[in-house]
């Protein structure tokens, strides 16, 4: 049995929305009926990755209480060297839209993940997603009204795979690397159920799921 974990939900993000998303791309999947999917919370994730789990999902921000003046945060020290041993030793994870949102840079998990959120234009507005660069029309490219991330990202030291471009200009929207014995990817569509249940992105979510199970 393949066990993935999945921590979604945060204050911006509706984790039965993410939930939905997640479990459409699961079911395409030729492995479908071999996986165990389990919804954790911020307070399980060491517990859980000391099981060593095949693949961790990360779609929470950093931020518990982002709106308040007195800002907590979930990943604390422990954690943050946890998800990078975790990975090291074998296991695979991805940070799915918020999940690389709101975090320190210097962080480990960042360092791990090799890009990060940088900011989002405000609202939802049209956003062109391209499976290849600077191609913005065609069969590799398709568009839904989305929150469009503008990243930083180490794209020395990673695979870029998908593109964006909207109103605001042009950005990365995903991208992949082996680390240690593990692999890691990064994935920043979509906000909204609709966007997640949306056939080019479910279908990307679950090549991207597929790829990171691949040892």
């Amino acid at each position: 049995m393949i066990t993935i974990v999945a921590l979604l939900g945060d204050y911006w993000h509706n984790a039965e929305d993410a939930m939905a998303g997640l479990e459409s791309a699961v079911s395409r999947l030729p492995n479908r009926k071999n996986i165990n999917l389990q919804y954790i919370t911020h307070e399980e994730v060491l517990t859980v990755l000391n099981e060593q789990p095949d693949l961790f999902i990360n779609g929470k921000i950093d931020q518990l209480n982002p709106t308040d003046d007195k800002v907590y945060t979930w990943l604390t020290d422990e954690l943050d060297k946890k998800i990078v041993s975790y990975v090291e030793n074998g296991g695979s994870a991805i940070a799915w839209h918020a999940g690389m949102a709101g975090y320190k840079t210097d962080s480990n998990y960042i360092q791990l993940l090799r890009g990060y959120f940088d900011y989002h234009p405000p609202g939802l507005q049209e956003v062109t997603y391209m499976l290849k660069e600077d191609e913005t029309s065609g069969e590799n490219t398709f568009t839904l009204s989305d929150e469009q991330y503008f990243v930083h990202c180490d794209v020395v030291n990673t695979e870029v795979d998908l593109w964006s471009t909207g109103a605001d200009g042009d950005s990365l929207a995903g991208w992949k690397h082996p680390f240690g014995e593990g692999k890691v990817c990064c994935f920043t569509p979509a906000h909204t159920k609709e966007g997640m249940l949306n056939e080019n992105i479910n279908r990307l979510l679950a090549e991207k799921i597929s790829w990171a199970l691949t040892k």
